[in-house]
């Protein structure tokens, strides 16, 4: 129950604080109309597993997104704004392909609203998020599957903190409290195996009804179902925290979002020398791009491996050291604090909380993301020993990223040193050291693809 407690304390640190605040601004404040946003273009992208829309946008303003069905559309009110005249009123119709989102209108409303509105027929799910310089606003329709319900699923849209990250933590709530209530009642539910899923399922006489072999055996304990299936690594997606308007943190001349970019160029270099291995980043400059969305480009892309690269910060100025987490509920006010401080750009509110705890409850990849954390972990120390000989090794640990929930495929979070810290911060200042950090992620990436492909034999007398 502290677990869960905890874990809902670092969440609920997403809430607005500002009451009725609508979870689809992006906290930014009114605009003079002298000064007026104009939308300049809109611009449609097919893409593997969705259809982007980008509307170009001349300056940063609030929106409101919705999605309505009868027929299926979603619209995206921007108050305040103007188009461009070629723009006004006009209907834009894609009809070169026959995929989702072929038609985008754009009309005026009260209050000097722009509402821009897209054909969402065959739109499994949708997500909306800002990207800086220039500023524009990214729609991702992504397809509908033909197992999909055939109303989408409640949409979880990402946008700027409205405030800074150091606010104090609200007390728990009623709602908090009853969502954790729900999940603890379902997990004590055992959920049945799919083995004998398939035993109940099969007709009467049947080789695997009769089941000669005897009962079906449990998975093996300490072994990970990706070791049981023998499941290999091919394509890692990652992740450098933070971009854009968020620079993460800041501490003896080191910036988060700087340094963890060029650590990730780097790491991908060393991992493309590979044959076989597929690196996708989910930035290569200096843009924002929304918590959700980096997991939701992992997922889209079918990745082996989620890695999220951060830099540690302490208001203790002798606070050193690197960690790796994995996707679980905080152990203690440590960890939840650190998931405090990267969640802070989420830009949920309370709302998203039961959606969160059940997905975190809920997770299939612990053994997986747990295993793959150790190999970061034991890398990171062994490989910058030799240029930090003070390195301290903070340990593997856990907490409610919300860059790892929802991640289809093993997914870690490592902190690679402090930026507060005089020592560290000077190292993190040189290219070799970077390097040697780059190099030590891909000792941990080749270490985990190893003991994946390794089996161990039994020799016969």
């Amino acid at each position: 129950m502290k677990k869960v407690l905890a874990a809902a304390l670092a969440l609920s640190t997403m809430a607005p604080a500002a009451a009725g605040q609508s979870t689809g601004q992006t906290g930014a404040p009114p605009r003079p109309s002298a000064a007026r946003a104009t939308v300049r273009a809109i611009r449609r992208t097919v893409l593997p597993d969705a259809v982007r829309i980008v509307i170009d946008i001349d300056a940063e303003v609030p929106f409101h997104d919705e999605r309505i069905a009868d027929p299926w559309r979603v619209f995206i009110d921007l108050p305040d704004t103007r188009a461009v005249p070629s723009l006004v009123d006009r209907t834009l119709r894609f009809d070169g392909d026959a995929d989702i989102v072929r038609q985008v209108r754009l009309g005026r409303q009260a209050n000097n609203t722009t509402r821009i509105v897209l054909d969402a027929g065959g739109v499994g799910s949708y997500s909306v998020y800002p990207l800086y310089d220039p500023y524009r606003l990214v729609i991702d329709c992504v397809r509908a599957t033909a197992s999909a319900p055939a109303a989408p699923p409640p949409v979880i849209t990402a946008h700027p903190p409205p405030t800074a990250w150091l606010r104090k933590p609200p007390t728990g709530t009623p709602r908090a409290a009853a969502a954790i209530a729900d999940v603890r009642s379902a997990a004590a539910q055992p959920p049945t195996p799919p083995a004998l899923e398939l035993l109940a399922a099969a007709p009467a006489g049947s080789s695997v009804a009769s089941n000669p072999a005897g009962p079906i055996a449990p998975p093996s304990p300490g072994v990970s179902m990706a070791r049981q299936l023998g499941l290999g690594v091919q394509r890692i997606v990652i992740d450098p925290g933070h971009g854009g308007h968020d620079p993460g943190a800041r501490g003896k001349g080191v910036a988060e979002a700087e340094l963890v970019l060029d650590v990730a160029l780097r790491l991908e270099k060393l991992l493309q020398k590979q044959p076989g291995v597929e690196v996708i980043l989910t930035r290569r400059t200096d843009d924002f791009i929304p918590l959700q969305e980096r997991t939701a480009i992992a997922n889209r892309e079918n990745a082996d491996l989620f890695l999220s690269i951060h830099a540690n910060a302490s208001p203790n100025p002798s606070a050193r050291g690197v960690e790796t987490y994995f996707l679980n509920f905080a152990n203690n006010l440590g960890e939840a604090a650190v998931a405090q401080r990267e969640n802070a750009a989420s830009g949920q509110t309370m709302g998203a909380l039961p959606d969160f705890v059940k997905a975190i409850a809920l997770n299939n990849k612990l053994d997986e993301s747990k295993d793959f954390a150790k190999e970061i972990q034991h890398a990171m120390v062994d490989r910058l020993r030799a240029s930090n000989k003070t390195v301290k090794d903070l340990g593997v640990k856990q907490a409610p990223f919300v860059v790892l929930i929802g991640a289809a495929m093993p997914s870690v979070l490592a902190e690679i040193s402090f930026v507060t810290n005089l020592q560290e911060a000077k190292l993190l200042k040189s290219g070799a050291y970077r390097q040697r950090i780059a190099e030590a992620l891909f000792n941990a990436v080749r270490r985990y693809q190893t003991s994946l492909n390794g089996v161990s034999t039994i020799a016969h007398q």
